[in-house]
Formats: C-alpha cells, sequence, structure tokens
C-alpha cells in the first residue's frame, strides 16, 4: 500500500496525457522525489489525433493539421526538447473565403478573418454596403459589462462587426479551427483572444492592431518535416520505462488510505496514489458515476470531422486560390468545410511539377453525418465540390481518408460553469484525480500543452501532501 501511496498513473497517450507525463518525470528527477510515474494507453501507439501518413519520403497530417504558433505554448514545448530545428512554417498567406459560387481573397490584414483595421472593409467584395457599415460598431461599442454567465461566440462578434460581416466571412475561419457552431460556443468557454482584446482594449481594431504577431499570414503555422508525429513520438521516447501500451482503463474505483484502484482490461488491478484522465471526453463516463460528471457529459456535444488527401495531376485545378487554400461559410451547399493545397502551404511537400496535393476537411457541428458514409459515398460528395468550387473534372491520382467520429468537443456558453462543477466534486469525492485533455480545459495542440503543464504541477503538489514531503 505505500508503493501504491507514491504511485502516479496518466490514463491516455495523446499529446496531454504525454506532456503531463514528461513534466512529471522531469520533476521526479530534478527533485529526486519518491515517485513511480505509469502512463496506461489503450492502443499500440500514442499520439490520439496526431497522425502523420508517410506516403514515400513525404510526410502528411491527417489528423491534428498544424500547431499555431501565435500562441506560445508548444512552441515552448518543442524548443525545450530540442525539436526547433526540424519544424518547417507555413507559407501561401492565408485561406481565401469561397462565397456565391467564388473565392475571395480577404487582400488586407485580418486575425481570424476580422480586420484589422476598418476601412480596408471596403476592400471586401462580399458584403452589400450596409455589411460593410455595420463593420464600423467596433468603433463606438462600449465595453460588455460581463456577468457570471456566458454568450455566443457569434453574438459577440455580431455586436461590434455586423451580421453579415460575422455569417460570410469570419464563421468559416473560426469553423475551420473548431468545427464548431458560433451560435452555441462560448467566447469565454472557447478561450478565444478576440475576449481578451475586448476586455483590454474595447475595440477590436485598436487592441488588434497593437499585436501584429497575431495577424493572418505566412509563418502563423508550424509542422515537422516528417510531420507533427515527431513530438508525441520524441516526447514518447523520453518516457519509453514508463509508457504501457495496450492497457485499456474500464474502471476507477476508491480504495484505502487515500488510493485509488484502476481496472485495466477486466484483468488486471493496479493501485496508485493519484490519476491523471487524459482521455477523449467520450471515455469520462466509463471511468466515473459522479452525478457532476454525468450532467457536464450529457450536456457536452462533440463534432466528427474527417480528412482526403487527394493528389491531382498537374492541370487539373482550374480555379485556383490565391492564398494556401480557402474555408466555406456555413451557409453554404457545400460538403467541404475547408481546402489546404498542401504544396502551398507547405513548399517542402512539393516534389514535382506533375502533381498537386489537397488537402479536403468535411464535417463540423451540425453537418457531420457525411463522417458515417463509405469511402465511395464521400469521395463522391467531395469530388462534387471540388468540380464545383475549383473546376477539377479528372480523377485522382490516389487518395487516402481518415476520419475522426465525436473528436471534437464543443465549448458552449456552459461549458465553464460545468467545468467548474466537476472540478468541485472531484475535490470532494475523488481528491487526487485530475481531468485534462481536449475535451474538458481546451482545444488544440497550444491549449492541450498548457492543461498539461497546469495539471502535472497539481498533482505532484498532492502527491508530496499526502506522502508528508
Amino acid at each position: 500500500m505505500e508503493r501504491a501511496k507514491k504511485r502516479i498513473a496518466i490514463i491516455g497517450g495523446g499529446i496531454t496525457g504525454l506532456t503531463a507525463a514528461y513534466r512529471i518525470n522531469e520533476q521526479i528527477k530534478n527533485e529526486n522525489l519518491p515517485f513511480e510515474l505509469i502512463l496506461l494507453e489503450g492502443s499500440s501507439r500514442v499520439g490520439g489525433k496526431i497522425r502523420s501518413l508517410q506516403i514515400e519520403n513525404r510526410f502528411i497530417d491527417v489528423g491534428a493539421e498544424s500547431i499555431d504558433v501565435r500562441f506560445s505554448e508548444a512552441l515552448s514545448l518543442i524548443t525545450e526538447l530540442g525539436l526547433k530545428n526540424q519544424l518547417i512554417y507555413s507559407s501561401g498567406d492565408k485561406p481565401d473565403v469561397y462565397f456565391y459560387n467564388e473565392l475571395h481573397q480577404l487582400n488586407y490584414p485580418t486575425y481570424k478573418g476580422i480586420p484589422i483595421y476598418p476601412n480596408d472593409i471596403w476592400k471586401n467584395d462580399i458584403l452589400t454596403f450596409n455589411g460593410k457599415l455595420a463593420n464600423y460598431k467596433d468603433m463606438f461599442m462600449p465595453k460588455l459589462d460581463w456577468i457570471e454567465n456566458d454568450i455566443p461566440l457569434s453574438d459577440f462578434l455580431k455586436r461590434r462587426l455586423g451580421e453579415e460581416q460575422v455569417e460570410h466571412v469570419i464563421e468559416p475561419f473560426f469553423s475551420k479551427i473548431y468545427a464548431g457552431d458560433l451560435d452555441e460556443m462560448g467566447v469565454r468557454s472557447s478561450k478565444e483572444f478576440v475576449f481578451d482584446v475586448e476586455r483590454k482594449h474595447r475595440r477590436f481594431s485598436k487592441g488588434l492592431a497593437k499585436h501584429p504577431e497575431y495577424f493572418d499570414g505566412d509563418g502563423n503555422y508550424i509542422t515537422f518535416k516528417e510531420g507533427l508525429e515527431v513530438l508525441p513520438k520524441k516526447l514518447a521516447e523520453s518516457l519509453e520505462s514508463h509508457i504501457q501500451y495496450g492497457k485499456k482503463v474500464f474502471d476507477i474505483k476508491e480504495n484505502n488510505e487515500s488510493t485509488y484502484i484502476i481496472d485495466v482490461n477486466h484483468k488486471e488491478q493496479i493501485r496508485v496514489g493519484a490519476i491523471i484522465v487524459a482521455t477523449p471526453l467520450t471515455e469520462y463516463s466509463r471511468l466515473f458515476k459522479s452525478k457532476e460528471l454525468s450532467n457536464f457529459l450529457n450536456q457536452t456535444v462533440t463534432a466528427s470531422i474527417g480528412f482526403i488527401l487527394f493528389s491531382f495531376p498537374k492541370g487539373a485545378i482550374k480555379k485556383e486560390p490565391k492564398g494556401f487554400g480557402f474555408v466555406t461559410p456555413r451557409r453554404n451547399d457545400s460538403h467541404v468545410t475547408s481546402v489546404v493545397f498542401l504544396d502551398k502551404k507547405w513548399p517542402s511537400l512539393k516534389q514535382s511539377d506533375d502533381e498537386i496535393l489537397i488537402g479536403a476537411n468535411f464535417g463540423r457541428r451540425g453537418e457531420d453525418s457525411i463522417v458515417s458514409l463509405s469511402n465511395m459515398e464521400i469521395e463522391e460528395h467531395i469530388l462534387k465540390d471540388l468540380k464545383q468550387i475549383l473546376g477539377v473534372e479528372v480523377a485522382p491520382n490516389y487518395m487516402k481518408i481518415a476520419r475522426w467520429p465525436n473528436a471534437i468537443p464543443q465549448y458552449t456558453v456552459n461549458h465553464e460553469n460545468l467545468k467548474q462543477e466537476v472540478m468541485q466534486s472531484l475535490r470532494k469525492d475523488y481528491p487526487g484525480i485530475y481531468i485534462a485533455g481536449n475535451g474538458f480545459g481546451g482545444f488544440g495542440i497550444n491549449q492541450c500543452v498548457e492543461e498539461a503543464n497546469r495539471v502535472s504541477k497539481a498533482v505532484v503538489e498532492y502527491m508530496k501532501i499526502q506522502n508528508c514531503i
């Protein structure tokens, strides 16, 4: 039992679980702590939704697409791991917007489609005259007097920029990132940068102009020469003796002396003193019987997404976007949510003038039924869209499909309040158990790293107290 009290278990080998394990392992070594660390991964690989496909000598990400370096958490970890020299940075400016059967480039400074300078809106030929005038609301609107309740991100943005601007231009940029519905997403829950801008500067234009490092454009995104899987593989390499593969956790039960029993594969029981749960959101209900956690899960929704890699012969694309791809508004009959010209965004992928590599994303909140179709049906729908949008008439050289069902949690207006209820319940009923991961503390690689940094410190401090250290 004494050994169990000093054992920390991490459930899940995605980027959150791996980063938390790395941080804890470093702290154990640096402070010579008498703790034992294990990471339980249910599959035969680590990385979760980070997956890089190798085609000959090229590596293409078919899960998480890239890391946004406008936020520093992941880049700091990459630098610490000595991987910075393996990075490649995006080029090709930013995506166009596909609207009313045309591709439109936003040829002015923006942040996720939001114009930095109000007068630039007159360069936009998507909006009507009244839609452009509404953009000036930002200059006069007072700062919101926030109360406890969150509000939809769409309401927050429309209040300052007008309905047309949000629905036709800004929404597809946000939807590409969150695969969500702006009418459901909470501005606080999503931890959006524009919320901080409004708090500090009142006006978007004033606040965003002070941060040119956040503008859309070249160099916003990174991957590795051998794909994003380089990051989880490097973390796993440093944790090799601590990771156990094929260890699916089915239950967590309280034990005596402030310890817990983890049921692994219905065959093995592991006693531990503290646990970090870094699994997908859909796994939580299987592990806990907490009323508050059940309430949280019942009110949390997810979106399913998919990705198709196409190789087309030279000349197949008749209408090419000016940016590295394009995004599509929700008010559009296309199944495609965004398209990336991979050898334009990542020039190192270009090996021949006779081939064009395209990555097509599909599925988002409310439009994700396509993910459950057969490969043949998905290919038919997406190729039909590419014919309409890009003028593609020829068959691809080859294609690869990846699906991610129920992969993207939706941070709705109720998320933060429900999250606080869950955390209070855990502290009361499950002290020493911490929930992290993509479905709880944030979306995307940066926020997963940030959450892992926070929760790793918390669990070590808890273990010190429990073991009188």
